[in-house]
């Protein structure tokens, strides 16, 4: 292509803001509805797995969906379906339907993921790709932040919250027309291409397992870890808050070094930081400042990881190949994530408040390890 397609890319970026503030609005009401409903923990936590299973289901069938409907037609359609379960949701409110939704809006948010970072990474030039991967993560963040803020503005209750995000997950499939022409094209790409993917960059694939660990333990223990520490329940709500604006704020500036410098090695460096500071943060508790500016960090370097990752993927894999590749990525990322907390939690119940940082510096550290071994290794991988 002798130019960029801008429009394409445009229209991903708006159809991944518009989907991250449903996404936002989704993420807290289902249970706090089924809470209400009194229904149990346990089965809550079932119901929220059931998406989790859904991304697992659909990234071995990605080639074969994005041979037979393309990439426009995989991310217009798994926006629709996402907002096809919100209205079934909206038409019983009962748990075994909620579930069944569940993992129905599961299958459309993974189908609209995988193909919307594939697209995105094949459009991107090369020396622009960390740029425009950092603008599609932080949107993403700032969007499911916006979402969850705006849940509290329009309440939980009634069917307003449901129309709110229908409409959302509209306007955000309709955004998909505006650069579908743009779309990469799909050529035959083979059955077996995500476990050959797997095969060919196995490093990354395993680095993938190690940050979705460390941003699962985050996102889903970060305020526990905080009490378990010694902080109020506010103080650790807001270190949740600042790891999230961490990932948001220095998304770009990580953007901008991976298009200047080796990716590998930034890598590397972005890990060995992310690590340094989820331990050292972990002995300034109670030293407002010090805590809160460390996990800022902290939230960004980790979550940075997953932009250099992709732009490294973008350069290790073209045309058919990227879209297998993405999935292989992500489905390794999402176990790393599903694993993340019961692991995190079950060494904070071990060791205490100190096993958290623990975890997450470990996992990175991992990362570290993988991408020196990929940078003076003369081969792939």
């Amino acid at each position: 292509m002798a130019t960029a397609p801008y429009r394409g890319i445009a229209a991903v970026l708006s159809n991944n803001l518009l989907l991250g503030f449903a996404v936002g609005m989704f993420l807290p009401l289902i249970p706090l509805r089924l809470n209400e409903a009194g229904i149990s923990a346990g089965l809550i936590g079932l119901n929220a797995a059931a998406s989790t299973i859904a991304i697992l289901v659909i990234a071995p069938m990605i080639t074969r969906i994005l041979n037979r409907i393309g990439y426009a037609g995989a991310v217009g359609f798994g926006t629709l379906l996402f907002a096809v379960t919100l209205a079934g949701m909206l038409w019983r409110e009962e748990y075994g339907i909620w579930t069944a939704c569940r993992f129905v809006s599961g299958l459309g948010l993974s189908l609209q993921w995988i193909s919307c970072e594939s697209w995105l990474v094949q459009a991107s030039p090369d020396h622009l790709r960390g740029r425009i991967i950092s603008l599609y993560v932080a949107s993403f963040i700032s969007g499911t932040a916006v979402g969850a803020a705006a849940l509290d503005y329009v309440g939980t209750s009634g069917a307003r919250p449901f129309q709110i995000m229908i409409v959302l997950s509209l306007v955000g499939a309709a955004a998909i027309l505006f650069g579908h022409r743009e779309a990469p094209a799909t050529g035959n790409m083979p059955k077996a291409a995500l476990w050959e993917a797997a095969r060919q960059a196995p490093r990354l694939m395993s680095s993938a397992l190690m940050m979705g660990l460390a941003q699962g333990s985050a996102l889903g223990l970060m305020a526990l870890y905080g009490v378990r520490a010694g902080l109020s329940q506010g103080q650790a709500v807001w270190l949740h808050a600042v790891f999230l604006a961490g990932g948001v704020v220095l998304q770009w500036p990580i953007g901008w070094a991976t298009d200047r410098y080796d990716r590998h090695r930034l890598l590397a460096i972005t890990a060995i930081l992310s690590a340094s500071a989820s331990l050292v943060a972990h002995f300034f508790i109670g030293m407002t400042i010090p805590l809160y500016t460390l996990w800022f960090f902290g939230g960004g370097l980790i979550m940075g990881t997953y932009t250099v990752a992709l732009a490294l993927l973008g350069s290790r894999f073209k045309g058919d190949g990227m879209a297998a590749a993405n999935a292989a990525f992500i489905m390794t990322w999402e176990l790393g994530t599903l694993s993340g907390a019961p692991l995190s939690g079950g060494i904070i119940e071990l060791v205490g408040a100190i096993g958290f940082p623990l975890l997450m510096g470990g996992a990175m550290a991992v990362v570290l390890a993988l991408a020196l071994w990929r940078a003076r290794s003369p081969e792939g991988g």
